[in-house]
């Protein structure tokens, strides 16, 4: 009897589906039927990748929570929270639908707290067990951290992309809180499409800019300060925008090449390429450019007091830079990085869970 697994994939930026796919991949080789349930973006990456192989469900996703400015920001913030805490419920029933339809053999959730099922094995994948909360909000710290560990207990086990030592990792605080203890958990390593991508290629672009956060807020913006910065430099150009609705590929002169989304070998060949990469701080970003040794500078998406402090955080470490003003990425030329902190790649990471959801 074939067996069945539901892939619930939050759509808060590219990378949770992005992270998700060699896991679906493994399942995928096991023989599984695979359901995918997404939103916007993210799912139309999954279509476009892993196409008649799955069933597709849409279900909304949660708001941004970092929006606005000034006033408008913490209104947002407590606005959108609220709206988070009812679509999850809505989420909740319906997954609960789906399982009573299908019999999933497990499901597995990446970033989507309402995506579990009393009737099967759940599991979630999550780096952020403890937000950054912004000082404005800092007395709900523990309150958040708290809701959190509820979350995550509804669910059989928490895999961790990230490394357990506590000096040695890439989210420091954020995948590390002092309560972890109380939930079932595993630090996995990290997770990355890129982990059997042929890593030997030669150095064709100088900057590779990648933007495909879920912030659309000053995109435009950010876009064009970092191409006109980059006019000034010679070389090679690449941007890749993260707008998965439509494929778009424009050439500007012998030097400059714009994509509106890549995946699959495409995505490989020109991430391999780049000698350089200009990029907003996202998580599974920051775990794809460790699994090829690759230099960056981050730029953290104003607001979203996860990328800052990601960036703050790793760039103290000299793994990354962290850029200010677009015109700091000529510093990143002549960087030269920590390497080889961390052995472990998504290899043993996948190991670690197809070991653990062994069916």
């Amino acid at each position: 009897m074939t067996k069945k697994a539901l892939f619930a994939i939050s759509s808060l930026g590219l990378g949770h589906a992005t992270r998700t796919l060699p896991i679906i991949k493994k399942y995928l080789e096991k023989g599984f039927k695979i359901d995918i349930v997404s939103f916007g973006n993210a799912l139309n990456y999954l279509k476009n990748d892993l196409k008649e192989n799955v069933n597709f469900y849409e279900f909304e996703d949660y708001p941004a929570l970092e929006r606005g400015d000034g006033i408008s920001y913490y209104y947002f913030l407590i606005q959108d929270t609220l709206k988070t805490h009812s679509l999850i419920k809505k989420e909740q029933d319906f997954i609960e639908s789906l399982q009573g339809k299908n019999n999933y053999d497990f499901i597995f959730s990446d970033g989507r707290y309402g995506s579990y099922s009393k009737k099967t094995k759940c599991y979630i994948l999550s780096h952020q067990l403890s937000f950054d909360i912004p000082k404005f909000f800092g007395f709900s710290q523990k309150f958040m951290d708290n809701y959190n560990k509820k979350v995550f207990q509804k669910f059989d086990m928490l895999f961790i992309p990230d490394y357990e030592d506590k000096k040695d990792n890439l989210a420091g605080k954020l995948s590390h809180p002092d309560r972890i203890g109380e939930v079932n958990h595993c630090y996995i390593g990290i997770l990355s499409s890129f982990f059997d991508a042929e890593k030997k290629q030669s150095d064709e672009i100088d900057f590779l800019v990648t933007v495909s956060g879920y912030l659309t807020e000053r995109k435009d913006f950010f876009i064009s300060e970092i191409k006109n910065n980059l006019k000034k430099m010679p070389g090679k150009k690449v941007f890749i925008l993260g707008n998965t609705k439509e494929f778009k590929e424009e050439k500007h002169g012998e030097d400059l090449q714009i994509y509106s989304f890549l995946s699959g070998e495409k995505r490989n060949e020109i991430f391999l390429k780049s000698k350089n990469i200009v990029s907003r701080a996202g998580y599974t970003t920051i775990m794809d450019l460790i699994e090829l040794d690759k230099k960056a500078i981050l730029y953290p998406t104003p607001n979203q007091t996860e990328q800052e402090y990601l960036a703050e955080y790793l760039s103290k470490k000299n793994i990354f830079l962290v850029g200010k003003d677009a015109s700091d990425i000529k510093n990143l030329v002549n960087f030269k990085q920590t390497k080889n902190i961390f052995k472990t790649k998504t290899k043993d990471a996948l190991e670690k869970i197809l070991k653990i959801i062994n069916l």
